[in-house]
């Protein structure tokens, strides 16, 4: 029987997944014994997933970083940071080594 509303979803699906937990099945067998759609279970799976994962506080992964205004680069370059394939962090330089410490263990 489908569920009708949100909360009854909420409910059916988090249901199946502590069964599941606690089964020993694997995802595949646990849908195929309860004649669950796999996508929609992995789907429900990730969505808690990510829900526990978040933090209790309401963070959204962001930091604020405060920069004195007093310490400033007298060459004009500032140190940047890049997030693609590689982490890279450039522009260190004497004036802004303070800076790299607490951006590093922000990012642990």
């Amino acid at each position: 029987m489908a569920p009708t509303s949100k909360q009854q979803a909420k409910h059916f699906w988090s249901g199946h997944l502590e069964q599941w937990k606690s089964s020993g099945l694997s995802q595949a067998d646990y849908c195929r014994k309860h004649d669950l759609c796999q996508q929609k279970f992995s789907y429900r799976k990730r969505q808690a997933d990510v829900f526990c994962s978040a933090k209790p506080n309401g963070s959204t992964g962001f930091a604020r970083v405060e920069v004195n205004p007093l310490v400033s680069s007298p060459s004009g370059a500032g140190l940047s940071l890049r997030f693609n394939e590689t982490i890279c962090i450039e522009g260190i330089t004497a004036d802004n080594v303070m800076l790299v410490q607490p951006l590093l263990s922000l990012l642990r």
